[in-house]
């Protein structure tokens, strides 16, 4: 029984009317009825019924010209159409059929058949309907520059667009056979890796789903969003699948953060130098004293030192160096690097350890990538360290031939368990575990994911055993 489907009786005689009624009720139809073809075509336009049973003898609109109307009509040209006639001869059923009539049945009906043939149009009905809904959903979907798949158990491709074939790199129609996760992998890094651990049940994390296409010297890496849809459609477990390409959002963060993070440690320490100005304008201060000239001589270096790093803030901000691809950096140049960041940050205690193997090995990495990560890793060491003063252990070891692991230490607070899980996450702010303080944006953790994926690396925060953590990022060789 469909409760849904409605049917609109048409027959000029109340006798024939119940009777159908009575017949059809059982089956849980919405039942309408016309008395004549004037008032079919009106409640037909108005109603959009599943399925006319429409009477052939009619006074004044017989019931061929009302189906030749409706078949006229465009919104009602599609309604099955099933006549119903005393007239059991073959002239009659031809210009039924040319009338637009989609079956026939002669009176006095048999129950049985009535019922049967009746479930076997809205059967037919409701398959051509899906197949023009469906015809008109892959046109749209052939438009969008998004991409989409239908999936059956999260891996088989049922249906796929042109954006997600591109996305995918899929030519050939054989290709498909191989499943979406494998053809996934050819190309792309699932990141993070905790939120496909279900795939594709729901994300049990608030940490969106990507599909990252690391950065090369040729090509900006490409961020694709995936989201989906689990239905069940007949016992069969389906996802619809979006893909999104989210690359211009992911490098425009990237630029803000790396703008935030330079402008900030650049100007911070010429800034705090001119604070001593005020002192030079109490007015039992001599200007050619020795403590005037030393403090003038200060206020003089800032400002050349200013003006320096307000110059190269300008041409950062003028050039295409927003937008430059990851080059390479060489593990040589580590230590120095290092040792800036930890004075510019004033960090007392921090040993480095590298591998001699790799001393003279290459990281598909830029040089203002490295600093960046390092700075603020460092700096969070410091942030959560509970005096401010953490001792910190770097390491560089190789992982295989391919690529390498940067660790970083220190002995501050562990993390709660929860926290290691999103401190990928945008906007998760770990002062509330430590502090009870909700400070900054939460972005630096984020950001230093992102330039880790973007170049086929990987990150993970672990506790130490006895106070701390440590971070792990695995980036590859050149």
């Amino acid at each position: 029984m469909n409760s849904h489907n409605c049917l609109l009786i048409v027959d000029d005689e109340p006798f024939v009317r119940d009777t159908l009624e009575m017949l059809l009720a059982p089956e849980g139809y919405q039942i309408v009825f016309a008395q004549n073809g004037q008032e079919a075509l009106q409640k037909s336009e108005e109603l959009m019924p599943d399925l006319i049973l429409l009477d052939v003898m009619m006074p004044l609109m017989d019931g061929f010209e009302t189906c030749e109307r409706l078949r006229a009509n465009p919104k009602l040209a599609e309604v099955p159409i099933m006549m119903l006639t005393a007239l059991d001869d073959r002239e009659s059923r031809l210009r039924g059929i040319e009338a637009g009539a989609d079956d026939f049945l002669t009176k006095p009906v048999d129950r049985v058949e009535l019922r049967a043939r009746i479930r076997a149009i809205l059967r037919l009905n409701r398959y051509r309907r899906l197949l023009t809904e469906r015809s008109r959903f892959e046109w749209v979907i052939e438009q969008l520059e998004d991409g989409f798949l239908l999936l059956s158990d999260g891996n088989v491709i049922c249906y796929i667009n042109s954006a997600a074939r591109s996305y995918l790199n899929l030519s050939k129609d054989n290709e498909m056979a191989e499943g979406f996760l494998q053809q996934v992998d050819k190309h792309y890094q699932r990141e993070p890796a905790i939120a496909w651990e279900n795939w594709p049940t729901a994300n049990i994390t608030s940490l969106p789903r990507y599909l990252v296409r690391p950065e090369t010297n040729q090509d900006q890496p490409l961020w694709l969003q995936v989201n989906v849809l689990e239905f069940t459609s007949a016992q069969v477990k389906e996802q619809l699948v979006h893909l999104r390409d989210v690359t211009e959002k992911m490098l425009l963060q990237r630029q803000m953060w790396s703008f935030h993070v330079m402008v900030s440690h650049k100007l911070r320490t010429p800034l705090n130098a001119l604070t001593v100005l005020p002192v030079l304008t109490q007015k039992d201060m001599v200007l050619s004293s020795e403590d005037a000239q030393s403090l003038l001589k200060t206020v003089q270096t800032a400002t050349d030192r200013l003006q320096k790093q307000l110059i190269e803030v300008l041409q950062y901000v003028d050039s295409s160096s927003l937008l430059k691809l990851n080059t390479s950096y060489s593990l040589a140049a580590f230590p120095s690097l290092l040792t800036t960041v930890q004075n510019e940050l004033e960090i007392k205690t921090v040993t480095l350890f590298i591998d001699d193997s790799l001393q003279e090995k290459t990281l598909v990495f830029s040089q203002e990538g490295m600093e960046l990560v390092l700075r603020e890793l460092l700096s969070n060491a410091k942030k959560f360290h509970p005096a401010h003063s953490p001792q910190i252990e770097i390491s560089i070891k190789p992982v295989d031939a391919q690529k390498i692991s940067l660790s970083v230490s220190d002995n501050g607070q562990h993390l709660p368990t929860e926290a290691l899980t999103k401190v990928w996450s945008p906007y998760f702010q770990n002062e509330k575990f430590v502090s009870g303080e909700m400070q900054g944006m939460g972005l630096g953790l984020t950001m230093v994911a992102k330039l880790i994926w973007g170049t086929g690396g990987t990150c993970h925060v672990y506790n130490r055993d006895q106070a701390g953590i440590r971070v792990e990022l695995i980036l590859p060789l050149a």
